[in-house]
C-alpha cells in the first residue's frame, strides 16, 4: 500500500503536469493567433496594378526598398481585376514575382510586403464614363451579369455604381452577391499568403469611395456588409494584419461603429491620407483628422473612447498631402516631418506607408527618405486589442 506521502506526491506531480499542459496549450493558442508584426516606415507604390500590369513595373521601387535600411517594406496596390481574371479564377503571379524581387540581395532584416486590394477606382471628373477603366478595376464577370450582381448606371453593365461623391467607380458591395465575390477573393488570398512570413498585411478599400450615389445604396447596409466582409477576411488571414481604410462612411456614427468593430476584431485602422500635425493642432483635440482618425483619438462627439494603443494604426500617406494638390486650406503641402508628427503624436501609428514620388517638384522620395532615416517609428508595441504579435 502506498504511503500518504507517496499519494500526495503523486497528486502534486499530476497537478503540476496538468498545469504545465494548460499553460503550454494557452501559449500554443496565443502563438497560433499571433499576428505578424514588423512596425516601421514602408514605401507605397505610386501606381496601381490592373490585369495587364507586369511585375517589372515595380522593379525600381523594390530596388530602393531593398537598399534602404530604414524602410521596412513595400505596399503594392492591386485592383480587384488584377487578381481575379475570371469568376473564381485567381492569378497571383504578379504578387509572387514582386515578393521574390522584394528581398533580392538578402537585406537584413527581410523586407515585408503589404498588399492593398481595391474594389474602387478614382475618376478625373464627376460621374465620368469609366470606359475601359471599369474592367481595369473590376473583373468582367461582375460587370456583365445584371441578374446576379444588380444594375449599374451605364447601360449594359452591372455590379458597380458611382461613389466617393461621384469621383469613383465602386463595386456595389452593399449588395450581398457582390460582397460574396470579394470575400471569395480574400479567402483565396488568405490561403496563399497568410502563412508567408514576408506578407505583413492586407489593406482594403477606402470607405469614402464606397459611399454610393444610387443603385440601392444605404449607409447601414454598407456598414453591415463591410462588417461581414471583415469578419471573413480575419478568418482567412488570422496571422496577417487585416487593414481597412476607414476614413469616411456615410456619417460619423457609422464610421465610428466600424472603427469600434475593427478594434474588437483585431482589424487595423488606416486611410489614404494623413495631414500634417500643424493642421491637426488648429483645434484641441485635433479636428483636421478623418472621421475614422477622430474616433481612434477619442475626439468628442464620435462616441469612441481613446483607442490609441488598442487598435493598430497602419496609415498611408498619399500624393495630395505631399504635393499640395488638395488640402491647401489645411496647410498642404506638408513636410514629411509634419506628417510623421501627426501619425506618431496623435494616432500612435506603428506603420507609416509613404508614396514613392519621383521627378516631383516637392517632397519627392529623397526628401521623404531623409526624414525616415532621422525619425524611426516610436509606437512599436503590440496593440492591446491583438491576441498577440509575431515579431520573427
Amino acid at each position: 500500500m502506498k504511503s500518504r506521502r507517496s499519494i500526495v506526491a503523486t497528486v502534486l506531480i499530476f497537478a503540476g503536469l496538468l498545469l504545465a499542459n494548460t499553460i503550454s496549450a494557452a501559449a500554443s493558442s496565443t502563438a497560433s493567433t499571433a499576428i505578424k508584426w514588423h512596425p516601421g516606415h514602408y514605401m507605397t507604390s505610386d501606381w496601381w496594378h490592373n490585369a495587364a500590369t507586369p511585375a517589372s513595373m515595380a522593379s525600381s521601387e523594390l530596388q530602393v526598398v531593398n537598399t534602404s535600411p530604414n524602410v521596412r517594406g513595400w505596399k503594392g496596390n492591386y485592383y480587384w481585376a488584377a487578381l481575379e481574371t475570371g469568376k473564381g479564377v485567381y492569378n497571383f503571379s504578379v504578387i509572387d514575382a514582386e515578393l521574390a524581387k522584394l528581398n533580392q540581395g538578402n537585406p537584413t532584416p527581410r523586407k515585408k510586403l503589404i498588399i492593398d486590394i481595391s474594389s474602387s477606382g478614382f475618376l478625373r471628373t464627376h460621374d465620368e464614363d469609366p470606359g475601359g477603366f471599369l474592367n481595369a478595376v473590376l473583373p468582367s464577370y461582375l460587370t456583365t451579369d445584371t441578374a446576379t450582381y444588380g444594375s449599374a448606371p451605364k447601360a449594359g453593365t452591372s455590379g458597380w455604381w458611382y461613389g466617393g461623391s461621384g469621383f469613383a467607380i465602386t463595386a456595389a458591395v452593399w449588395r450581398q452577391a457582390v460582397t460574396d465575390r470579394f470575400i471569395a477573393l480574400l479567402q483565396a488570398v488568405g490561403a496563399r499568403y497568410n502563412g508567408n512570413p514576408d506578407v505583413e498585411g492586407i489593406v482594403l478599400t477606402e470607405t469614402a469611395s464606397q459611399v454610393g450615389e444610387g443603385g440601392g445604396y444605404n449607409d447601414n447596409t454598407l456598414l453591415s456588409q463591410l462588417e461581414r466582409m471583415l469578419t471573413a477576411a480575419k478568418a482567412a488571414l488570422p496571422n496577417t494584419n487585416v487593414v481597412v481604410e476607414n476614413n469616411f462612411m456615410g456619417n460619423q456614427a457609422n464610421t465610428s461603429a466600424l472603427v469600434l468593430f475593427q478594434n474588437s476584431h483585431a482589424i487595423a485602422e488606416s486611410g489614404p491620407d494623413l495631414l500634417g500635425k500643424t493642421a491637426a493642432d488648429k483645434t484641441s483635440p485635433p479636428k483636421e483628422l478623418t472621421w475614422g482618425q477622430q474616433c481612434v483619438t477619442g475626439y468628442p462627439g464620435t462616441g469612441c473612447p481613446n483607442l490609441t494603443g488598442s487598435i493598430a494604426v497602419i496609415q498611408n500617406i498619399d500624393e495630395p498631402e505631399l504635393l499640395g494638390t488638395q488640402f491647401q486650406g489645411a496647410g498642404a503641402p506638408f513636410t514629411p516631418l509634419d506628417i510623421y508628427n501627426n501619425g506618431e503624436d496623435y494616432l500612435h501609428a506603428s506603420h507609416l506607408m509613404w508614396t514613392y514620388l519621383v521627378g516631383r517638384p516637392i517632397n519627392n522620395w529623397p526628401t521623404v527618405a531623409s526624414m525616415i532615416n532621422a525619425h524611426p517609428i516610436r509606437y512599436t508595441a503590440c496593440p492591446t486589442g491583438y491576441p498577440g504579435c509575431d515579431t520573427r
